[in-house]
């Protein structure tokens, strides 16, 4: 089983990578894709957090 912290270690780098790539890189499509790669990382942090409270609506209790 893959742990919570070990889907935030790879979304944080997954992140920087895709920040750096945005911050150095000219290239249009090069730019697009690290944007990608951010939003992806976000993601996986969602994904993370939607773990650690339980459920796959982020162990939101709307009911009342």
């Amino acid at each position: 089983m893959i742990t919570t912290e070990a889907l935030l270690l790879v979304a944080g780098l997954m992140f920087a990578i895709g920040a750096l790539g945005f911050l150095i890189r000219r290239n249009l499509i090069i730019v697009l894709a690290s944007v990608e790669l951010m939003l992806n990382a976000a993601n996986l942090t969602f994904l993370a957090g939607s773990r650690i409270h339980g459920g796959p609506d982020g162990g939101l209790n709307m009911d009342g």
